[in-house]
């Protein structure tokens, strides 16, 4: 009698410790469909303890919010103590759409997910304060982000991190203003797949999009602005690959490069009636390749602004612009003797500027514009008939060397006065070809009075321009 006391008592005490565990399960795992608001704890400097509105941390859990809101501060500086909004650890799942998710503090992050973990936020509104805050940290986990917004205002803030992670982005909007501001920084071996992104840093050294360290990225429809000094708009560094296409990028700092690739990677860009822009007035580049490789094709109008340098060992930079209203402005360098660049303009292209380049090819009917100084070619040369030549820049007559193919290839025959032509209000003069070169003789230009009047009609244009539209 009493073996079979025992022996119930046994069944009872399991029956209630599957009940418990069953219960703990169901209860972690949580599903909200209405609003509402979870505020995680403040603390102080003498507090170390990690504090998370949200925290989604055990293996097989799913946590689906809709229209919540999150909140977390940090009023101390100490290493290693952070705010978090929400934090997915150990093969946990997040699920969040709508509401908005705030960071107050140091080292705060708004969605913080690791340990083979992954979230999916929808249109979610996510706001950090403070020194090296992030709105969003993936550590070997995984991200689909959506719609909504990150804004990050402290210095170090970076909108977006991977690290060995994978994370999907579709038209989200994402804004830093601290210095060391980054809008999406992609590291260590990590992917990024992106579709549609409006991103922009105004702070010093804040770039657009890194890619770090073997990593990868497939982005298309990003518009992408940085504003403060050494700020490039796409940095991709030690041996990491980028396909980017249908996107506008602009820079406006000084030493701000717009596509920046270092140390072996690789950058294929595609632009599709997009800009390209540099505009700092010190040491600014539209495409800068230092020991890398980048190939641009240009088309549909697009416009591409700003110098163009091929330095280092082994660097390489190819420039394709295909069809009538495209445009490239800005000078080009090559400074290593193993350093490659290459040229083609198609047919109603317009390219404006000199330096020094490997091949350079003008299709028939292609457009340049003088750009002050001569073009010299040291590879190979192609250049078809029909080829218009712009030198409205010219205020004095004399002879104005254009190209220089000393020591270069010439390709599909040889080159003659008669290719070319001459356009410019008021400009009138001959080609020669001689000793490999070609030079313009300008016999005419316009008088001092004649640039006053045809500036003054071109502003009378564009006020009627403006308070017509």
């Amino acid at each position: 009698m009493k073996m079979k006391l025992n022996q119930s008592k046994l069944k009872l005490i399991l029956l209630c410790a599957l009940s418990v565990s069953a219960l703990n399960v169901f209860a972690a795992s949580r599903d909200i469909t209405e609003n509402t608001t979870e505020t995680g704890a403040s603390y102080d400097d003498s507090d170390t303890t990690t504090q998370a509105a949200l925290n989604v941390a055990t293996s097989a859990v799913t946590y689906t919010g809709t229209n919540i809101t999150l909140s977390a501060t940090n009023n101390g500086a100490v290493d290693n103590v952070v705010g978090r909004g929400a934090y997915i650890d150990n093969g946990a799942v997040l699920s969040l759409t709508g509401g908005s998710i705030t960071t107050i503090g140091s080292f705060g992050m708004a969605v913080h997910v690791v340990n083979t973990s992954s979230g999916t936020v929808n249109n979610v509104n996510i706001q950090t304060g403070g020194y090296q805050a992030y709105g969003t940290w993936v550590v070997n986990s995984t991200l689909a982000l959506t719609g909504g917004s990150i804004s990050t205002t402290g210095s170090n803030g970076y909108g977006i991190v991977l690290v060995t992670s994978s994370g999907t982005v579709n038209n989200v909007n994402v804004q830093t203003t601290g210095v060391r501001g980054d809008g999406m920084k992609v590291a260590t071996s990590s992917n990024l797949v992106l579709a549609g992104a409006d991103i922009s840093t105004s702070g010093s050294n804040g770039y657009g999009m890194w890619f770090e360290t073997n990593s990868s990225g497939t982005v298309s429809n990003a518009n992408i602005q940085t504003t403060g000094d050494r700020s490039h708009g796409v940095y991709v560094t030690n041996t990491s690959a980028l396909t980017l296409t249908d996107s506008d990028i602009s820079t406006g700092g000084n030493s701000a490069y717009g596509i920046f690739a270092t140390g072996s990677s690789t950058v294929t860009v595609n632009l599709n009636g997009n800009t390209l822009s540099s505009t700092g007035a010190s040491d600014s580049h539209s495409i800068l390749a230092s020991s890398a490789t980048i190939a641009l094709t240009g088309s549909n109008g697009s416009v591409i602004t700003g110098n163009v340098w091929s330095q280092g060992g082994y660097s390489r930079v190819e420039i394709t612009l295909t069809d009538a209203g495209t445009e490239m402005h800005g000078n080009l360098r090559q400074t290593n003797v193993t350093s490659v660049l290459n040229l083609s303009i198609g047919a109603g292209v317009l390219f404006e500027g000199s330096g020094e380049l490997d091949n350079l090819t003008l299709a028939s009917g292609a457009l340049l514009g003088y750009a002050g100084d001569v073009l010299q070619v040291t590879g190979e040369i192609t250049i078809g008939d029909d080829i218009t030549i712009d030198f409205s820049s010219l205020t004095e007559t004399g002879d104005y060397l254009v190209f220089n193919w000393s020591g270069a290839t010439i390709t599909g025959g040889t080159i003659s006065e008669d290719q070319f032509n001459i356009a410019g209000e008021g400009i009138e003069g001959t080609f020669s070809v001689e000793n490999n070169q070609l030079t313009f003789n300008a016999t005419a230009v316009p008088e001092p009075s004649t640039w006053f009047l045809i500036g003054a009609g071109l502003g009378a244009l564009a006020l009627i321009r403006r308070r017509s539209s």
